[in-house]
């Protein structure tokens, strides 16, 4: 080899030697955010979707990279299914907010309204609220070189309110109740607690299982309307409904000590809406404390219980 081919030879090896390096350290400052969201069930049985239109995504403060204005139907993404909302890149540190900001007027076509119920008889009902951006407070960490991924959890039926004498009778809770109503869980380490509940009791149209973190539960407080939109089993984490073989799902639960709570509905023929019966004194069929169900991390927990009694309201 000549000289001036050993020089060549060298100066392309020094730059891809410094590209490789290059590369490698900002790799190990780097990781990446996924972020998806999902629904808990909502107890109207005049409503067949709501669609809110996400008009950015932020994660302390900084939109997340190729995030393109989103319309989606919450009630088609429930029982652990999510909708995509982005991935970024984002530098490896520990983060402390996701921040959904929501148009209200125009969806991702540039129709109105942006955020909306839609009733079984495709009649729309636009949806407010005081504050376009809703700021969730949660901890959790980009590691470099790995992916995050995160739910948001945005549960209707604490987001929603009715009126009755309304015009628009469908409306977004206050500021401060949507952003208690909207949770932000990690999804590799969310775990799931499902099983069957045996009801010969109640002769209830609608069954619904609510998970509480230990102790926060309250029967009287709990079974009625709480802060300024009346909302039932505010303090619940998640909630099912129990589907007419018994079966339910409650997903992306955190690590820690629960307790369930099964309440019976029957619906209003005048309204269509479900209200509350009463809630049900159950026991356990396989053997598990429903007062102190400890869930550890990426688990998914079977928990089996039998009506044995209605305590009506």
């Amino acid at each position: 080899m000549n000289t001036k081919s050993l020089v060549l030879s060298l100066s392309a090896l020094c730059a891809f030697t410094f590209l490789s390096c290059e590369k490698n350290e900002t790799d190990a400052t780097k990781g990446t955010a996924r972020i998806e969201v999902t629904d808990a069930p909502f107890d109207d049985a005049n409503i067949k979707g709501a669609f809110v239109t996400i008009a950015d995504v932020k994660l302390d403060g900084q939109s997340l990279e190729g995030f393109n204005k989103t319309t989606i139907d919450l009630a088609a993404f429930q029982k652990g299914n999510t909708k995509l909302l982005g991935i970024s890149e984002l530098d490896a540190k520990t983060y402390s907010s996701v921040t959904l900001v929501l148009d209200y007027e125009k969806d991702q076509n540039g129709n109105a309204p942006g955020c909306y119920v839609l009733e079984v008889n495709d009649t729309k009902h636009k949806l407010l609220s005081a504050d376009t951006e809703l700021t969730l407070n949660h901890n959790y960490a980009i590691e470099a070189g790995q992916e995050m991924a995160l739910v948001v959890d945005f549960d209707l039926r604490k987001s929603i309110k009715r009126e009755q004498n309304a015009t628009d009778q469908y409306d977004f809770v206050s500021e401060a109740e949507l952003e208690s109503a909207i949770r932000v869980v990690a999804k590799n380490k969310a775990s799931v607690i499902k099983g069957n509940c045996q009801d010969l009791i109640s002769n209830s149209d609608k069954l619904v299982v609510y998970a509480y973190k230990k102790g926060q539960f309250n029967l009287n407080t709990e079974t009625d309307g709480q802060g300024a939109s009346d909302i039932e089993f505010s303090k619940a984490v998640t909630s099912a409904t129990v589907a007419a073989n018994g079966d339910y799902e409650l997903h992306f639960l955190d690590q820690g000590d629960y307790e369930l709570h099964f309440a019976a509905y029957d619906k209003n023929d005048s309204t269509g809406k479900m209200e509350l019966k009463g809630t049900l004194v159950v026991s356990s069929t396989n053997s598990v404390n429903l007062g102190a169900i400890a869930l550890n991390a990426s688990t998914t927990l079977t928990v089996g219980v039998l009506v044995v009694a209605l305590l009506p309201l």
